[in-house]
């Protein structure tokens, strides 16, 4: 069989011209030294006419390479590709094919031998050669005109989409580029303190045809840029530094990363941007996600079945405190997984409306033998998307699917989690010995609030985020933390609410902190604490009206130790008006399950 190769398609290629899906042979190809864990390829590719060593092969295209599926001898119509100016030391700059995504038309053991009888191309044998031209009228690409004068922003309208630099040519010995990219992902600001100062900073993931990258922006570029960059949307952006990637903190398949700088300039794309690539998702059904192992990086979409309320924590390591909600999701697999939220996503989040939720890069952890999801720095957090997967789940969860039997991978083997969909009563949370282990349990009950501990349920707080000790007044108008070791003019309040919690099997003391206490008492802390010093009377009644009322509790129960005596405390994780409904449901299958009688 003959094969038809595009003669000439390397001499308009390689002088910046363009040649719509060039028709070539592969003849060898090397892996890049230094690379990396992201392996890199050059492929030795022919026209017919020429040979030329300076083709690369993106990187999500390698796994044809390492199969056989492309190998010498292979026949490849080249049906995306984008050219780059790089430096060659020592020789000036030397133009790049980055191959985005190819056709194989004939297997290499299939040909089995060169066609034609191809030379080197050089600039110099090109200009010699008393060939004729090829059909494609070879054109300046505008990557080889002089770069626009760049000041303080980017015109966009200056810069055409052949000015830009792919990603997957960036390198630390370039310092003249435009990347036109997408943003995949962005950040919340993180600040730092240590022995060499302290700061902020965000970072955003970027994409384009050829390939991803992370940059991150500090202090003054932070400010700056914030605001400005939005998830989604697409950006030419220049004069970053390049330096090699910090693999503890990215995924992204790239061994650089860039930083923001005083100089670096950033513009919107007003042209059309529908041929750079969107947020890619490899949705994993939740049921096979029990299966799948733990510190992995995955995609998941699910309907927010439920929500708890916003908990707080304080990191060992730091010092600081987080805020973290659980959400549990399920889907039409008939799994249902708890994703933990962190920060102001944690805050922010509303699940009343059971919205579909979209997670790209949640991190799968496991304990006692429960799986669960955590969002992480880089973890793009969506709700309601527009995407087919999210529609398909908004009729399935509407149509019958909420009152789905679900199996819910984060409730642990013989015990209960934080995820767990199983409501107990005291009797059987005493039966099965929870919070005798050395860890604590948890557990879901529908309990009643028979009595509240009115008397210093609400206290005055140290003002800083990350702190919640309780202030000693100074009776001058400061009030000192001793944890900080400050005094402060200000205070925040916040709730210990002691209570009793009763059911039809017994009842138990609790403990409910400030978030779980003021959704029991349906008011903030800052107002129970202004009635508290101007309202006496009002105070008091806020306590007893929350008597005798109904909640579905999610309580964490350990065996602590004081003065010598062994006492079971149970903390109230999230406390949340009952779902009759979804009661009723239980009971009825509890019945069936007791009597195998269909009710």
């Amino acid at each position: 069989m003959a094969y038809k190769l595009s003669e000439g398609a390397l001499e308009v290629i390689m002088n910046g011209g363009h040649y719509d899906k060039p028709v070539m042979q592969v003849l060898g190809s090397k892996k890049i030294q230094g690379s990396g864990a992201n392996e890199r390829f050059r492929l030795l590719v022919s026209d017919g006419k020429y040979s030329h060593s300076f083709a690369m092969l993106a990187t999500q295209l390698n796994d044809k390479l390492i199969t056989g599926e492309l190998s010498d001898y292979s026949v490849v119509q080249i049906d995306r590709f984008v050219t780059s100016l790089l430096k060659n030391t020592g020789k000036g700059e030397k133009r790049v094919m980055i191959i985005l995504d190819i056709t194989i038309l004939a297997p290499g053991t299939t040909v089995g031998k060169k066609l034609g009888n191809p030379q080197t191309w050089s600039e110099e044998s090109a200009s010699t050669s008393s060939a004729p031209a090829p059909k494609p009228t070879p054109s300046p690409s505008p990557m080889a005109r002089p770069q626009p004068t760049l000041g303080p922003g980017l015109d966009s309208s200056l810069i055409s989409s052949q000015m830009t630099h792919p990603i997957a040519s960036l390198s630390p010995y370039q310092n003249k580029w435009i990347v036109k990219a997408r943003v995949m992902t962005k950040s919340g600001i993180r600040t730092w303190s240590n022995a060499r100062g302290e700061g902020k900073l965000f970072s955003m993931d970027l994409c384009d045809e050829s390939g991803e990258i992370r940059a991150t922006a500090f202090k003054n570029e932070c400010d700056k840029f914030y605001d400005m960059i939005q998830v989604d949307k697409v950006y030419y952006i220049s004069r970053c530094q390049l330096k090699t990637a910090n693999k503890q903190f990215t995924t992204l398949k790239n061994d650089y990363e860039m930083t923001f700088t005083p100089d670096t300039v950033v513009a919107e794309c007003t042209e059309d941007t529908g041929s750079m690539p969107t947020i890619k998702y490899d949705f994993v059904p939740i049921t096979d996600i029990a299966n799948k192992t733990p510190d992995t990086l995955l995609d998941v979409i699910g309907v927010c079945n439920s929500s708890a309320n916003i908990q707080e924590l304080t990191a060992r390591s730091t010092g600081r405190l987080l805020k973290k909600r659980e959400v549990t999701l399920v889907d039409s697999s008939g799994g249902a997984i708890v994703l933990t939220l962190w920060g102001n996503e944690a805050e922010s989040f509303e699940g009343s409306s059971n919205p579909v939720v979209c997670a790209k890069g949640a991190r799968l952890t496991e304990f006692n033998g429960s799986k669960s999801l955590s969002t992480t720095q880089s973890t793009m957090l969506r709700l309601n998307p527009d995407l087919p997967e999210a529609h398909k789940l908004r009729g399935w969860y509407d149509n019958g699917g909420a009152n789905m039997e679900i199996v819910n991978i984060s409730a642990r083997a013989g015990g209960f989690t934080g995820g767990s969909n199983e409501w107990i009563t005291f009797a059987e949370a005493e039966a099965r010995q929870l919070g005798s282990g050395e860890k604590g349990d948890y557990y879901n009950l529908v309990g009643v609030l028979t009595f509240t501990f009115a008397d210093n349920a609400v206290y005055k707080a140290c003002p800083q985020d990350q702190c919640n000790k309780k202030l000693v007044d100074q009776e001058n108008g400061l009030f000192r933390c001793e944890k900080c070791n400050r005094e402060y003019p200000n205070f925040k309040y916040r709730l210990l609410l002691g209570a009793n919690v009763s059911d039809p099997t017994g009842d138990q003391r609790i403990t409910a902190f400030n978030e779980a206490a003021e959704a029991m008492l349906g008011k903030t802390a800052e107002d129970i604490g202004k009635m508290q010093e101007y309202d006496k009377t009002g105070y008091a009644q806020v306590f007893e009206d929350v008597k005798f009322k109904t909640f579905l509790f999610k309580f964490r129960t350990k065996m602590e130790t004081f003065s010598d005596e062994a006492r079971l405390k149970t903390t109230v994780m999230n406390a949340q008006p009952v779902d009759y409904k979804d009661g009723n449901a239980r009971l009825i299958k509890s019945i069936k399950s007791l009597t195998g009688v269909e009710v």
